[in-house]
């Protein structure tokens, strides 16, 4: 999806909201509709790892999911590889649009879809104590979540 300048014709990425020749404001392209709004993303600790990429691979499954309404985040993902996050109530629809995504558009992909157990270390796979600060195995460390008050 992409904008267009009604004054010089310019066009832009979907985001862009002024064009930065003239300054005035973009319009859709002919034929081009807006995407369905995307719930927030979710807190921290309510995501779940999808998929691990590269950076251009992870931004166009974002935007892909965006376009189906389900909010994304892109962040490191253990020793400096990129992965991408949604919450656990968007999971399966998110996985059934990145397997749709990845075998039309990336189908020589090194990257693959995770699954993640939550007793093990998401960078190594070894079994790792709820209350463990860091993986004993590879030493990653992991976030102090803090506990939801239900007073």
């Amino acid at each position: 999806m992409f904008k267009v300048c009604a004054r010089c014709g310019q066009e832009y990425q979907s985001w862009a909201t002024e064009c930065s020749d003239c300054h005035a404001p973009l319009d859709l392209a002919p034929g081009e509709t807006l995407a369905p709004a995307a719930r927030p993303v979710p807190a921290p600790e309510e995501l779940v790892v999808l998929r691990l990429g590269e950076p251009r691979e992870l931004r166009a499954l974002a935007e892909t999911l965006q376009a189906q309404g389900i909010s994304s985040r892109i962040d490191a993902y253990a020793k400096a590889r990129l992965g991408i996050y949604v919450g656990r109530a968007d999971l399966e629809a998110a996985r059934a649009i990145a397997e749709e995504f990845v075998a039309r558009d990336l189908p020589d992909a090194d990257a693959a879809p995770i699954s993640h157990d939550p007793t093990a270390c998401p960078a190594c796979g070894e079994p790792t104590p709820e209350d463990a600060a860091a993986c004993g195995a590879c030493g990653l460390e992991f976030p102090e979540v803090p506990a939801n008050d239900t007073a």
